[in-house]
């Protein structure tokens, strides 16, 4: 029995000797951001650089991956006497300090101290800590089949302690108490896999030094802006634009950075796979903020970064240590096809949103009032117990004359899609949208209704004509029709006007003269979604008509349009 305790006290030094002699895994760290480019569809470049330390072996081992899109992860060298060879990414144990926050991990932290232990049953025993045993990573990977990877330590539930009568071996579930008789310390070693990035480096006939300038580059998800503008008229002619960005950080922390804002999204063909060094094989969970089908006309994708017309009826309706003194915005510049703003010394740790002031201009603009007037649609009769209702949803539906500030665009900036506040001065006018507007190019940014400037649309039929054509068999009913809008200025000043009004079919007289263009293309008869059963096409081209005219005070102008139509 005695040769037993003897063997049992001398293992449990051993393991204790040799857990003790365990050395860490390399040194951990993150390398720092120094650059990042922001898209606003939430993508980002991000460039690490730094002087990292380096492990015995000359490695560098951080304890950050990134899970970038595939084919955007680069690494390399900063140093050219030294050689990236590979990057390693993989799951690997280390041995870190941590704080004991348990009578087991004050006991594991103090082997060798002098203790007063009490048990539950009130029972004291005064002696020397000899250890915690377990079995350590080594022992179990030597029992376990080849290639079953690392393992972390297998702990008991032993304490032995060392006594004037012997070593006495004491359940842990047991200790109520425990009195030190001298010092005591607090942080304790424990084990944990962690995702680790190891750099290979090659450094020649040169001995390793203690850090190393190293860097890597990506692409992820993870941090995006919203460009946000303010537009204050002083309603002498001028107004002032101001461009400010929102910026949301869910990637990483980055301090003192320079970070490019991009007008305009490239294209990530690989943007739904990530790349195999990140170990993973979803991506991450991000906000809202980051969903592909948020803020969809804040993206700059290819279709809301169509140029705004001129006249703006392309579309029957726009898409909807030292003291820290904050960022500088150091300047913008073009690169190809996307535009940078750029601002330097910007930090934000991951979960933090950051508004900055990026730029502001002094611009001209006009007041401009325009009529937008759709095909007549048939939509049938509306039924209902209420006489007035029918009234009330014709004048819901009434086209509306609407109040706009045009602007064109005389800086050397574009304006990108984003939220514009309008504002008289002080007063908060509207919001609306910011289209992406070229350098030279023409925005109108609604206020509201002219409510000053009622309309009256009467439309009538003038002519029909039965089969008066046939096509693959099937005969048309040829349909003429004479509409008139009647605008009237009740407003004390002139107003420009621009009114735009669609007509299905072949336009055959205007008045006064209008400018008259075919919006659809060449084609065969298509049906129309129209229970008056128009059909598009050759038959009856979409076509648009535009007046301008200025209408003075108290006055009222009728614009009248002929056309003709085929029908089912």
């Amino acid at each position: 029995m005695r040769l037993a305790v003897v063997i049992a006290l001398w293992l449990s030094q051993c393991l204790y000797a040799f857990a003790q002699t365990v050395q860490p895994q390399g040194a951990l760290a993150q390398m720092p951001v120094k650059e990042l480019v922001v898209f606003k569809d939430g993508h980002a470049y991000v460039l690490h650089e730094g002087d990292m330390p380096t492990d015995e072996r000359g490695r560098v081992v951080l304890d950050y991956l990134p899970t970038p899109i595939l084919g955007t992860f680069w690494a390399y060298s900063a140093s050219s006497q030294v050689k990236l060879q590979a990057v390693v990414a993989g799951q690997r144990r280390v041995d870190l300090k941590h704080t004991a926050l348990s009578l087991r991990e004050m006991l594991e932290a103090n082997v060798g101290a002098r203790v007063v232990i009490t048990e539950i049953a009130g029972t004291k025993h005064t002696g020397t800590i000899l250890s915690v045993p377990f079995r350590s990573p080594e022992e179990l990977e030597a029992t376990s089949p080849p290639n079953t990877g690392d393992k972390l330590p297998q702990k008991g539930n032993i304490l032995l302690l060392k006594t004037e009568e012997g070593t006495r071996a004491m359940n842990l579930d047991r200790v109520l108490d425990v009195v030190f008789l001298g010092e005591c310390a607090t942080l304790g070693t424990e084990w944990e896999f962690r995702n680790l990035l190891t750099l290979h480096l090659n450094w020649g006939n040169r001995q390793p030094q203690r850090t190393a300038r190293v860097g890597m580059m990506y692409v992820q998800k993870g941090v995006r802006w919203i460009p946000q503008y303010r537009l204050v008229l002083d309603g002498k002619g001028n107004v002032r634009l101001y461009l400010q960005a929102s910026l949301i950080n869910e990637l990483t922390d980055f301090s003192n950075a320079t970070v490019n804002l991009v007008v305009g999204v490239p294209s990530f063909a690989y943007q739904s796979t990530p790349d195999p060094i990140s170990l993973q094989q979803t991506f991450a969970q991000l906000s809202p903020y980051f969903r592909s089908d948020a803020g969809r006309m804040l993206s700059n994708a290819i279709m809301t970064q169509a140029p705004a017309p001129a006249g703006g009826f392309a579309e029957a309706t726009p898409p909807p240590a030292p003291q820290d003194v904050g960022p500088e915005v150091f300047g913008a510049g073009t690169s190809e096809d996307l535009f940078v703003f750029t601002v330097k010394g910007v930090s934000l740790r991951k979960g933090e949103r950051m508004t900055l002031p990026v730029s502001d201009y002094t611009l001209k603009y006009q007041d401009v009032y325009t009529l937008y007037v759709p095909p007549l649609v048939s939509v049938g009769t509306v039924v209902t117990s209420e006489p007035r209702t029918g009234e009330v949803q014709s004048a819901l539906s009434a086209p509306k004359v609407t109040h706009k500030v045009r602007l064109v665009n005389t800086t050397e900036h574009p304006f990108t899609t984003a939220p514009v506040l309008l504002f008289s001065g002080d007063t908060v006018l509207a919001q609306d949208t910011m289209l992406y507007t070229p350098q030279k190019g023409t925005v109108d940014i609604p206020i509201g209704t002219a409510v000053n400037i009622p309309v009256k649309q009467t439309d009538r039929e003038t002519r029909r004509e039965a089969k008066a054509i046939t096509v693959s068999g099937v005969d048309y009913t040829l349909v003429e029709m004479e509409g008139t809008l009647t605008l009237t200025n009740y407003s004390d000043k002139a107003v420009s006007l621009e009114v735009v009004r669609l007509v299905m079919g072949e336009v055959l007289s205007t008045s006064p003269q209008a400018e008259v263009s075919r919006l659809t293309m060449q084609g065969p008869p298509i049906t129309f979604p129209d229970r008056r059963g128009y059909v598009s096409g050759d038959l009856n081209p979409l076509s648009q008509v535009m007046w301008k005219l200025a209408l003075q005070p108290g006055k009222s102008a009728d614009l009248k349009c002929a056309w003709r139509s085929y029908i089912r």
